[in-house]
């Protein structure tokens, strides 16, 4: 087993730098003795998931399939094969690290970081000038209207926060300062949408010109630590070598692939473990606010929601809320077949993002036909209120044209407004 070395010197955070900015660099995130076999363990990650590519590839597909094909190449480092003893540091040095673990406990609402995503963003093969354009990574189909997200995030502060540390020199990402406390503005749709048209080549003056953006700068071994609701994009991606870890810590977490951890020490082995019991007792709280809401117990709904997020105010509540009418959605999109629902919504009631109480098709069953019928029943109206009569569209979210409001919080979309319409109704 690898050993963990000792923790290091506490790092000190500027959490209301984050919670203005919605950003933070962060100096020899990896320090500078571990930072040639954290390079190594990321190498051998890659060379194992290009094999695996490479098998994988069609017959049209070039020699490496997707490693050749992708302008930003990506590595879930939970899949099976990739993490053994020689690899395990990548994860023990860095994800589950106290010192990262510290700081992801400073600027969450909640002092309880899980482990989210795990993956390395690698450089292309070729050139791929242009990067991503300006987004937030929101998909207002299955997540809450920016407004809302917003007000909950000044009111609470982050449920997850997004990392990039690269092993190598990187100045690929850029970000709008505090972005993630406002919707995008006039201007900023009216450039995206010319992003979108083609009618720029993008540079790095376009990259300030249409969002104010600023670049990145990071040192190996340095870090930025984000929220996934900030303006941010990715430059130009070239060929110079990149191996970026990404990912996140939150405070749900789920893990439907635990075999990486075997191989890791005892110690961060057990931190996995932690996560995952804690994991379960968050779906256990889901569950219990969804049946609170088919037995019309408003006092036990307000006592799951405190146990989803201890402390949380009504901004926070409200948001909560929304991923619950999207759990109860899927739910009854996974039990009745003929349930009218987009394509995009039935795609998302098949997988899990658990960062949004959405915990996979599994949990769904956790209800029977009749049940998950009265749970979309009570939950319905409160999703007619967050969509228009007709598709929209606004530039930087993870959408296309949909009906669900990108932006706007309406009216009556609060929890007690919520409880109200189903306490003492038939």
């Amino acid at each position: 087993m690898h050993d963990l070395q000792e923790e290091r010197t506490k790092m000190n955070i500027d959490r209301d730098q984050f919670m203005e900015q919605g950003f933070l660099i962060l100096r020899n995130v990896i320090p500078p003795d571990k930072l040639e076999s954290m390079r190594a363990g990321c190498e051998t990650i890659l060379d194992r998931r290009k094999a695996v590519w490479a098998a994988e590839r069609g017959p049209d597909d070039p020699p490496g399939g997707r490693h050749d094909m992708d302008r930003q190449p990506r590595v879930f480092m939970e899949e099976p094969g990739l993490i053994d003893e020689e690899t395990a540091n990548v994860i023990e040095d860095f994800w589950v690290a106290d010192e990262t673990l510290d700081i992801a406990s400073q600027l969450l609402c909640n002092p309880q970081p899980n482990v989210t995503k795990m993956m390395m963003m690698c450089n292309p093969v070729r050139d791929w000038p242009g990067g991503t354009g300006w987004h937030r990574d929101v998909h207002p189909t299955d997540m809450a209207p920016m407004d809302a997200l917003a007000a909950d995030f000044i009111e609470n502060g982050p449920r997850y926060t997004q990392w990039n540390v690269p092993m190598y020199d990187d100045s690929v990402l850029w970000v709008v300062p505090g972005s993630h406390r406002r919707r995008n503005t006039e201007r900023e749709n009216t450039e995206f949408m010319k992003d979108m048209a083609g009618e720029y080549v993008v540079s790095n003056e376009r990259l300030q010109n249409a969002a104010e953006g600023i670049p990145v700068e990071l040192n190996a071994g340095d870090g930025v630590i984000y929220s996934n609701f900030l303006l941010h994009t990715g430059s130009n991606y070239t060929t110079k070598k990149r191996r970026t870890l990404h990912g996140g810590h939150a405070i749900f977490g789920q893990y439907p692939e635990m075999g990486f951890a075997d191989s890791l020490a005892p110690s961060a082995r057990e931190k996995f473990e932690s996560f995952a019991r804690r994991g379960e007792e968050m779906k256990d709280a889901t569950e219990t606010a969804l049946r609170a809401v088919i037995s019309r117990d408003a006092a036990g709904y307000h006592a799951a929601l405190e146990t989803l997020q201890p402390g949380a105010g009504p901004h926070g509540r409200t948001v909560l809320t929304i991923y619950l009418s999207k759990a109860a959605l899927h739910i009854w999109a996974l039990k009745d077949p003929g349930f009218d629902v987009t394509e995009e919504s039935r795609l998302r009631a098949s997988s899990y993002h658990e960062i949004t109480l959405n915990w996979g098709p599994e949990f769904a069953d956790r209800f029977t036909f009749d049940e998950s019928k009265t749970l979309w029943t009570r939950f319905e109206p409160l999703d007619a209120m967050l969509q228009a009569d007709e598709e929209m569209f606004e530039p930087s979210f993870q959408s296309g044209p949909i009906r669900y409001y990108f932006s706007d919080l309406p009216d009556g979309v609060d929890v007690e407004s919520f409880i109200a319409g189903w306490a003492s109704a038939g």
